[in-house]
Parts: C-alpha cells; structure tokens; sequence
C-alpha cells in the first residue's frame, strides 16, 4: 500500500509549476514523501536488526535486500 501510495504522490507531484513549494498541494504531497521516506527507513533498520547487517545469511547478504538499501539511502 505504502509503494501504491508513493507511486501516486510521485505522479502529482509538478516540479516546474511551483518551484517554492508554498501552495498547499506541494506541501501536501512533502509531508507524504516525509512519512514514505521514514517509512521505508524503519522497515530497512528493522530487517537488519532481525536478521543481522553482514554475512552470507544476513540483511546485506541478499542481493534484494542491497538494493533496498541503496535505493533508501538514495532517499
């Protein structure tokens, strides 16, 4: 739902209509992309913490997990 939902804030986002981010519509769709970000971060900082940081059987050790993680530190 979280991935469904970022996918629709990304689509109304315009980036050349209001450059400031002053209209309620663009702070809107921030405190959505805020909420995401943290979102994906915890679920990031939770599976390392279940299942370990480094090792062949451990969070980093999965080559999906790896990309999850680039991609939340991207953020």
């Amino acid at each position: 739902m979280v991935i469904l939902l970022n996918c629709v804030t990304l689509g109304m986002y315009q980036p050349c209509e209001n450059i400031d981010c002053t209209s309620d519509r663009c702070q809107i769709l921030q405190a959505f992309d805020a909420f995401i970000y943290i979102f994906f971060a915890l679920e990031m900082v939770v599976k390392m913490l279940a299942l370990g940081i480094f090792g062949q059987r451990c969070y980093l050790g999965d080559t999906w997990n790896r990309l999850d993680f680039f991609i939340v530190m991207a953020g």
